[in-house]
């Protein structure tokens, strides 16, 4: 249909839904698939910088530039290995650790804001308008809303319609 999949991104859950399986593990994990119809696309990675890990700040405290460095990459021409990176945030991951969160209305599998914010910070600018296919109970559009973004929401079913209207209307 003309989408070019740019990134597929694993969203970990720390608390999944139980499930009453012997034969297999418990599922913790989704996908995350963030689609363009162009191949040149906007993406603010800065938007969602995150803080780089304590072991990180270790490392990069060292005395980098007196360091030997290391020879065991063979073929290597560009000098020996030294420790990279700076400052106090990095690129984000494709893993993200986000843990679902309880929702009182009858939809049992909404996302979490905390989820949706990282897609709709780097995938658009104040101003745009976002696209969710599977506008469930409205999450997409709350975060967006709080963001400056206006949002279309895609749902077959008329009951999550009605459960996201009354969200969006309530902000």
């Amino acid at each position: 249909d003309g989408w070019y999949l740019r990134q597929d991104v694993i969203w970990h859950k720390p608390n999944p839904m139980p499930e009453s399986v012997t034969n297999r593990c418990t599922k913790a994990h989704e996908y995350l698939f963030l689609l363009t119809k162009k191949r040149k696309y906007y993406f603010d990675a800065e938007a969602i910088k995150e803080p780089v890990a304590a072991a990180t700040k270790a490392r990069l405290a060292q005395d980098v530039e007196g360091q030997e460095g290391s020879s065991r990459v063979p073929g290597k021409t560009n000098g020996t290995m030294k420790a990279v990176g700076g400052g106090e945030l990095r690129n984000k991951r494709s893993v993200w650790t986000v843990t679902t969160k309880p929702f009182k209305e009858a939809h049992f599998a909404t996302f979490p804001p905390d989820l949706i914010e990282p897609c709709i910070l780097a995938g658009s600018r104040s101003g745009d308008t976002v696209l969710d296919p599977f506008g469930g109970a409205g999450t997409s559009g709350l975060v967006a809303q709080r963001h400056g973004r206006d949002a279309v929401l895609c749902e077959l079913n008329p009951a999550y319609i009605d459960i996201a209207q009354r969200r969006l209307a309530s902000t």
